[in-house]
């Protein structure tokens, strides 16, 4: 029938947007690895920036809470903008990832600034780190456990992105929401 024929095309083109993006991060792993990849810094008002990127995210996934909480110290910067957009969504999107199956799911982003330190707080009320230890999310091919293996190359390239700003980035269990938290420095 039509809606069997639909219902197969759907899955297919699922799982080739899925071995694309996989694909996409072998060969950015590769790149990064291989390559030395420069900054194109500009300065961009980091407030604009995030309610921008949120607006985005959160306009497709409607049912998720996003919370966002920027202090009134936090200004301009100077970051290399495509760049922090990787990390950005790839951040959200791990955590949107988790969030499946989760009641009222709420991810909260929290930046603040201090002493020139910029500081960007993503944190959610998934599944947190039950499949892997947070100090290891960050190595490249991490595979995780059960349903939720991944590998971890997207995290990976996050750090790389974070340290060429000469920036920080740790994991750890919410202490608030109780899910997963990231943290960057710059």
């Amino acid at each position: 029938t039509n809606a069997d024929l639909m219902s197969e095309l759907q899955l297919l083109n699922d799982q080739l947007i899925k071995t694309s993006g996989l694909l996409s991060r072998i060969f950015s792993v590769q790149y990064y690895d291989t390559h030395s990849v420069n900054l194109f810094r500009e300065i961009v008002s980091f407030p604009q920036f995030i309610e921008h990127e949120i607006e985005l995210v959160a306009h497709v996934h409607d049912t998720i809470y996003f919370e966002t909480i920027i202090g009134n110290e936090v200004g301009f910067v100077e970051i290399d903008k495509i760049q922090f957009q990787q990390v950005l969504n790839n951040l959200l999107d791990n955590a949107i990832k988790f969030l499946k199956d989760i009641e009222d799911p709420h991810i909260r982003l929290q930046v603040s600034g201090n002493n020139n330190i910029l500081e960007l707080t993503i944190e959610d009320n998934g599944k947190g780190f039950e499949w892997i230890d947070p100090h290891y999310v960050f190595d490249k091919y991490r595979i995780g456990k059960k349903e939720n293996a991944w590998l971890g190359m997207g995290l990976y390239l996050c750090k790389k992105i974070v340290e060429m700003h000469h920036g920080t980035i740790s994991a750890a269990l919410s202490d608030e929401l109780w899910g997963a938290k990231f943290t960057i420095s710059i």
